[in-house]
């Protein structure tokens, strides 16, 4: 039985696409009034172009009981239109005991995603639970792209082999936890230099890099920094640079799946470039 992330792996080499598309919808932005017609025609337009879909979960919230029924249908879309594509479910859950336990079987039970975005801020009492669910997989937060992240994510704190930075303790304990197969970690594309060291210091972990385009994330500096030694291994999220390329309401889906098509060849060119990753 394949892990979680082999699958991912398995459906961005049948898609020929290391993208996922971040489904951030508001009623703010979008083209159109109807969201859930909006999320349909994203995803529609981009499926042959992107491995993954990432519904963010406080967009939803944020409608209300509504939100909850666009974000089901959402998620039951993606399943009957793309049943290969990865579905990750960003809801940045973080608690402990009986709570954990209760968020991993909303998240998997529920919602049907097939990886979940964590915390473990709390430790192990905030990660167990949601190992507990055979075939499932979660990224764990570790090196965030907005610029304030280092505020707590480097701080120095002392380990068991001298000195680190939180967010690279952050790294070997789900290193550790990844004895399961089902672990990755979130590290962002605006801090390259930490996560081609992330990269360096963990070559197994599955990396979910968010912060490319609108963020400020160069796409192949990315790519070279996030990818392991097999030119796998990571997942490029594009939430806003996908989703809103356009604001008409006639071709929005259009410019999104070229938006989806651009950074899936830029991606594919930096992999196919004859510098490639070393761990020297």
């Amino acid at each position: 039985m394949k892990t979680m992330f082999e699958k991912l792996d398995a459906a961005a080499t049948k898609t020929n696409s290391f993208v996922c598309v971040g489904l951030d919808p508001s009623i703010e932005r979008a083209p159109i009034n109807d969201i859930a017609a909006f999320n349909r025609a994203i995803i529609d337009a981009t499926k042959d172009a992107v491995s993954a879909f990432k519904p963010q979960f406080a967009y939803y919230e944020a409608m209300g009981i509504k939100g909850f029924k666009i974000l089901e249908n959402t998620i039951r879309h993606i399943r009957d239109v793309a049943p290969n594509h990865i579905i990750i479910g960003d809801g940045k859950r973080g608690d402990i005991s009986t709570t954990a336990i209760a968020y991993a079987r909303a998240m998997y039970e529920i919602w049907d995603v097939d990886i979940a975005t964590i915390y473990a801020y709390q430790g192990s009492d905030s990660v167990e639970p949601f190992l507990n669910h055979p075939g499932r997989g979660v990224y764990i937060v570790c090196r965030t792209s907005n610029p304030s992240s280092r505020d707590i994510q480097d701080l120095i704190v002392d380990d068991a082999n001298g000195q680190a930075r939180v967010f690279d303790r952050m790294a070997d304990m789900a290193d550790r936890w990844a004895k399961t197969q089902n672990v990755g970690i979130v590290a962002g594309a605006t801090f390259p230099d930490d996560l081609h060291t992330l990269r360096i210091r963990h070559p197994e972990l599955h990396f979910l890099i968010p912060g490319v385009g609108a963020q400020g994330g160069e796409v192949e500096q990315t790519t070279k920094a996030g990818m392991n030694e097999q030119g796998r291994g990571f997942l490029v999220n594009s939430s806003r640079g996908i989703i809103y390329a356009s604001n008409d309401p006639l071709h929005f889906e259009r410019e999104a799946r070229r938006a989806a098509e651009l950074l899936r060849d830029q991606i594919n060119d930096a992999l196919k470039s004859e510098t490639i990753f070393s761990t020297e």
